[in-house]
């Protein structure tokens, strides 16, 4: 039974987390520490720190920065531009330290033959197999199940008439061997030992490998009758052949009496 399935698919292209690059609708984690020098200790920049969310045009809008590019970018490459820009438009004397993390990736769309077609959320390692399954998998005719049920009785009635042929085959070369070989009887193959229907398969056989032997035989004897009626011809023929030979050896000696008389 063959199953046709049509989807159209639309998701981020990713191997894995570290190399997945931005697009419009992800989003982010983002904070930003700066060390102080002269206190020893990090300051948590409260008013950047937050989540973001890549806009339509693949930008990010950060405090102190405005409109960063975000789109086809890693979130590394995202921290490293963020505490560049920040050092850049504060002016300060150490890079601040910015952390980027994904909060959620962007959605994928599928759509066709699937239970629940729509949009979900991507997640890493995500595959059209992986897709397909968080959609619910295969949409599934509910006529697919009847169809499946006939088609596997059909099956199996195939396969019972084959191995009814393939039983009854096997042991009609095992009749046709024992006939070959003059013997009265011929022993089960062991391959279909256990079929069933075995002993009546059998009892056939048997039965016909009986008749051929009996039929073979009553030719047999009609041969060797015939032999000897024609080996009684031949005799007879060939005592025909002595007494005229007899008669042709007087006749000669008779016309050899009669041209002496003639001479006298």
């Amino acid at each position: 039974m063959a199953t046709g399935l049509t989807l159209s698919l639309a998701l981020p292209q990713f191997a894995f987390a570290d190399d997945y690059r931005l697009g419009a609708q992800d989003k982010l984690t983002i904070r930003v520490a700066e060390w102080q020098t002269v206190e020893g200790t990090f300051r948590d920049w409260s008013a950047i720190n937050g989540e973001y969310t890549v806009g339509p045009a693949g930008t990010l809008s950060v405090p102190f920065v405005g409109e960063m590019p975000a789109s086809g970018k890693t979130t590394s490459e995202i921290a490293a531009s963020l505490g560049e820009a920040l050092q850049r438009k504060l002016a300060l004397a150490d890079k601040p330290e910015a952390s980027v993390e994904m909060a959620q990736y962007r959605p994928f769309y599928i759509s066709g033959e699937v239970q629940s077609p729509g949009q979900y959320p991507c997640v890493p390692g995500l595959s059209v197999l992986k897709a397909m399954s968080i959609a619910g998998g295969a949409r599934r005719n509910p006529e697919s199940g009847q169809r499946f049920d006939r088609d596997l009785i059909n099956a199996k009635g195939n396969f019972d008439v084959l191995q009814d042929q393939l039983v009854r085959l096997t042991v009609k070369r095992a009749r046709v061997e024992a006939e070959l070989a003059d013997k009265p009887t011929f022993a089960v193959p062991k391959e279909v030992a256990d079929d069933p229907k075995l002993p009546s398969i059998v009892a056939d056989e048997t039965a016909i490998l009986a008749a051929d032997q009996k039929k073979l035989k009553l030719r047999l004897q009609a041969l060797d009758d015939l032999k000897a009626l024609l080996q009684s011809e031949i005799d007879s023929l060939q005592k025909k052949i002595v007494n005229q030979q007899k008669q042709v050896d007087l006749a000669k000696e008779q016309l050899n009496g009669i041209g002496s008389l003639a001479q006298k």
